[in-house]
């Protein structure tokens, strides 16, 4: 079965907001490591990731991009 990108998105998009709200930060990003165990670390590649971004930058880039 082949669901096109832009429904899987939505869908992972709701899937996320349901366990942030139901389990929190902390809790979903754990299930995440281990739902995708091969796409590595996220508790210790956030530094890297997000190490030239402040809260106000990521709070910009999530407004705009939550407008599509």
């Amino acid at each position: 079965m082949n669901i096109p990108i832009d429904k899987q998105q939505s869908l992972l998009t709701t899937a996320f907001g349901v366990l942030l709200k139901n389990l929190g930060p902390q809790k979903t990003s754990q299930l995440w490591q281990v739902l995708n165990p091969l796409m590595g670390d996220y508790l210790n590649d956030r530094q890297k990731l997000f190490r030239r971004e402040s809260v106000s930058s990521l709070y910009k880039e999530a407004k705009k991009n939550n407008r599509k």
